[in-house]
Formats: C-alpha cells, sequence, structure tokens
C-alpha cells in the first residue's frame, strides 16, 4: 500500500508515518503509547503546511485508533488534526479465534507453527482477552464445545476456571470494556471489511479428555478468515448516526491478513484520499 501510496505524491516519513504498536497489549497497558501517537500526528500536520492527516489502521490497529480517537484526544483536537480514519478489517467485538487460542492455541495460519507452542504466548497477551468475543455483540452459540459442556461469550470465568487459567478471567475483566461500546469517533470514518471467507466459528472437542490441551475439530462460518462478519459488520451501526460521514465497504474473498497489499482496496484508499 506504501508504494501505491508514493505514486500519488506521498513521501515515506514526511506525509506517510508508521505508528508501530506492540500487539499483545491493551490500551491500558501501554497508555504512553497513545502520547507518542497523538505527538506523531500533530507533528506530521505541521510538516505538511497543517494538512489534516487520515489515520489508515489494520486489524487490531483499529481499536486501537478507536480508543485513541475517543478516550485519549477531544473533539476540537480531532477537529483541527483529523481529516479521516480508514479502519481496515476491524475486530470490533473480538473473535472466535482468541477464544480457541486460550484453550488449544491458534497458529495465524501458519502450517510450521505448532498451535501448542503458541499457546503460553496468546495467554499471557492482555490483547487475547481484548480480542475475545464480546458478549453484549456475539450470540449464544456455543464457541467451545466439549462432551462435558459448551461455553459462549457469556460463560468466560468458567471457561477460564475449565482450562485452569484463571488469570486470564481477571485480565478480561480489565480490558473487556475498553472498547466494546464502540461509539463513533466523531470523524469522518470508511471502514473496510472482508467476507466469504471460512472463519473459525466454534472449535468441537469431540473426545472426552481431548479439552482444552488437543487441537479441536474447526467449524466454519463467514469472515475474513480471521475475524468473524458479525465483529467485522459492526462499523455499518455507525453509518447516518452522526454528523460526520461513515460509509463502508465489503471486499469478499478477500482474507485478513492480504487486506492491505490487495490492489481493489488499495485503489479504494486511493480513491479515498483523492476527495
Amino acid at each position: 500500500m506504501v508504494d501505491e501510496l508514493k505514486t500519488m505524491g506521498y513521501v515515506p516519513g514526511v506525509s506517510i508515518r508508521g505508528a508501530p504498536y506492540d500487539w499483545r497489549f491493551t490500551p491500558v497497558d501501554k497508555p504512553e503509547y497513545f502520547t507518542q501517537l497523538r505527538l506523531l500526528i500533530e507533528d506530521t500536520y505541521k510538516t505538511n503546511s497543517n494538512k489534516k492527516i487520515t489515520i489508515i489502521a489494520h486489524s487490531l490497529g483499529c481499536l486501537q485508533t478507536l480508543y485513541f480517537l475517543n478516550s485519549v484526544v477531544n473533539s476540537q483536537w480531532k477537529s483541527l488534526y483529523i481529516d479521516s480514519f480508514i479502519p481496515i478489517a476491524g475486530p470490533w467485538a473480538g473473535a472466535a479465534n482468541s477464544m480457541r487460542g486460550y484453550s488449544a492455541g491458534y497458529n495465524l495460519h501458519i502450517p510450521l507453527l505448532n498451535p501448542s507452542d503458541l499457546r503460553p504466548v496468546q495467554r499471557s497477551s492482555p490483547s487475547s482477552a481484548w480480542l475475545l468475543p464480546t458478549p453484549k455483540y456475539w450470540d449464544s452459540r456455543p464457541i467451545i464445545i466439549t462432551p462435558a459442556k459448551n461455553y459462549t461469550a457469556n460463560d468466560y470465568e468458567e471457561f477460564f476456571k475449565d482450562i485452569d487459567f484463571v488469570f486470564g478471567f481477571e485480565v478480561w475483566k480489565k480490558v473487556s470494556n475498553v472498547t466494546q461500546s464502540l461509539v463513533f469517533p466523531d470523524v469522518v470514518v470508511h471502514c473496510i471489511y472482508g467476507a466469504n471467507v471460512n472463519t473459525t466459528a466454534q472449535a468441537v472437542y469431540s473426545t472426552p479428555g481431548q479439552f482444552p490441551n488437543e487441537q479441536p475439530t474447526i467449524v466454519y462460518g463467514d469472515g475474513d478468515g480471521t475475524v468473524n462478519s458479525q465483529s467485522l459488520v459492526l462499523c455499518n451501526d455507525w453509518i447516518g448516526k452522526s454528523t460526520y460521514n461513515a460509509t463502508a465497504r465489503v471486499f469478499p474473498g478477500i482474507t485478513h491478513f492480504n487486506m492491505v497489499s490487495n490492489a481493489g482496496i488499495v485503489d479504494y484508499v486511493k480513491s479515498i484520499l483523492a476527495l
């Protein structure tokens, strides 16, 4: 995407600037990041002759940006510095894969990685709890299915107890309300997401004793291969709810990790920036 934006005259380090973050943590763990992000935006604005900034975010970066716009800066600051926000593949209400990661591990579709080897990392990362399916927006269908009992987004206390990781429930209580209300950020928003890609909907442990340490059988539903549709589409709820324009566009068949390099999406982003 950066290479394509360069063809429009954007210059890396000047008018295109990155704001990398540690994906393992949530906003409550690293508040200093948002001070740095604010200063970066202000500096970029001044460096480019006081031109307002468009924030392009992908995946968890969408939630990080939503928190920043709603909880760190005020409306006057946003009016001065922000032109628009383009969230791509935002996991607005979490993903079933996060619950799967806590139980047996999730390898992010990388065949060479053993999911079980990644489980300690996923359990120790507060962002895994942040990305658990949000009860407010998730249906009552079980996500983890075992011979003894099933677990929905309303069963986290019992789920963490049964996988012998009760600390996970304490982390979830700490971070679950960081962005779950999905308050519109009061800037122009152009939301982009995928669909029609098999995405983990349920993890089924069919044999007694298999849960949680062995790999389950996966039942797939709709999404972008990583985030479920019921989470991705929630930005549609912002349309028509504010004086600030909000749009949403779906790109069927594009996977979560290919969203930022897909030619159709890149062209669409370029068309937004050219407005």
